[in-house]
């Protein structure tokens, strides 16, 4: 006799909930290029449209009454609801609105990190993602697919009506519908900065009345460095093009006189120096004093790398982290408690984080675990603007 079967996959969940990177990796293998189960899944030709778990479906637990035996497992109650894998992940591990926000960051990384304006597989990837999260739920994805496909006709005409001296693409972003992008404040070589500025003019010739603001951090510098006995040729970051690019006009640096000469702190200056030093660029000839290694100890004419040069400096993507965006709005909270206090211990700055803040207007950063406002405020130190001695932050002093 046929018998009915349970429908619902076993799914460990206790762990993966409380890791932060969880729904990340459940949206990035959604959507790579890869055949796994969820690609397949995504793509079935009779997709399920993702709704929320209702609490009233457990309501009346007590009551539930199994289908007869002979039942057709395929035309149960709920059970084709139940048996798709997408959206049981979604109600598990979270909600529409978490995944569409996650694979809004997923894919600004991915868009800005890009080296030309190929956007068929993203096209493809959220027509799919509509038929599940609706299409409302992706109209500011759709918005930052069109940025790019705008930004390659404006690209092509500024370079038809302006002269550059050096090969400069740029995506133009409308930032309303972008995640919040992670930006650094530091000096950019002058060449690159001219070019710029050119760049910006053609701009407001295509598009009257509007401009551009750059974003530093953001993009990849195709490099060449010739050198007294081979070539070198990367493709990294702005900041570490800025840093390489000072050794043109000075064959040596000390970490001191550079940070303020390119306006970037010293300790994601050396950071930077360190990746220079690990290509054999540049060597660290006395503490803190770095100088140019024109001609190497073993016979090479040319080192080639790829665009695996830029992983250290994006690996944690461009997109501001969402509760790093929370805690920062509370950053003037903290500060205040500081000046007033001296300094705190992390356990301090917590509970009077939670205490007070839940009544101001920094109430979610008052929802932060211990771990997260720690790494929030290590942020701060590496960007100068907090001293950690033991377990106690204070302000550095200006």
């Amino acid at each position: 006799s046929s018998e009915s079967c349970v429908q619902y996959p076993c799914v460990y969940t206790c762990n993966y909930r409380r890791r932060e990177d969880t729904v990340r990796c459940i949206v990035a293998n959604l959507t790579d290029d890869s055949n796994n189960e969820l690609t397949d899944e995504l793509m079935l030709s009779d997709p399920v449209l993702i709704e929320e778990s209702d609490e009233s479906d457990y309501e009346d637990a007590e009551n539930w009454v199994p289908d007869p035996v002979d039942a057709d497992p395929e035309k149960t109650s709920k059970s084709r609801k139940s048996s798709d894998i997408i959206s049981l992940l979604v109600n598990i591990y979270g909600s529409k609105d978490l995944f569409v926000a996650e694979y809004q960051s997923l894919l600004a990384d991915r868009l800005l990190m890009s080296l030309s304006y190929d956007i068929d597989k993203e096209m493809r990837n959220l027509e799919l993602l509509k038929l599940r999260f609706g299409e409302s739920s992706l109209q500011y994805c759709e918005v930052m697919l069109k940025d790019v496909a705008d930004s390659r006709r404006i690209n092509s005409l500024i370079h038809e009506q302006t002269k550059l001296d050096m090969n400069v693409s740029a995506v133009v972003l409308s930032d309303v519908f972008w995640p919040t992008l992670k930006d650094e404040k530091f000096k950019l070589p002058e060449q690159i900065n001219s070019v710029l500025e050119t760049y910006t003019e053609g701009f407001t010739g295509v598009k009257a009345n509007r401009t551009l603001e750059w974003k530093a951090k953001l993009g990849v510098v195709k490099l060449t460095l010739e050198l007294a006995d081979r070539v070198v040729e990367l493709s990294v970051s702005p900041a570490q093009a800025a840093v390489v690019m000072a050794f043109q006009d000075q064959s040596s640096w000390t970490v001191d006189a550079l940070s303020r000469e390119i306006q970037m702190t010293q300790s994601l200056l050396r950071k930077r120096l360190a990746f220079w030093v690990s290509h054999g660029v540049v060597q660290e000839k006395d503490t803190d004093t770095f100088i140019v290694v024109e001609e190497q100890q073993h016979d090479t004419t040319q080192i080639e790398h790829g665009y695996d040069d830029l992983d250290a400096e994006f690996s944690e993507g461009l997109v501001v982290d969402q509760r790093q965006e929370k805690l920062q709005v509370c950053w003037s909270f903290i500060n205040g408690m500081l000046t007033n206090l001296g300094s705190l211990p992390l356990e301090r700055i917590h509970s009077m984080l939670k205490m007070f803040a839940v009544q101001g207007p920094c109430g979610a950063g008052g929802d932060c675990s211990l771990q997260e406002l720690k790494s929030f405020l290590d942020l701060k130190v590496k960007e100068e603007k907090l001293t950690l001695s033991g377990n106690v932050y204070r302000l550095v002093k200006t």
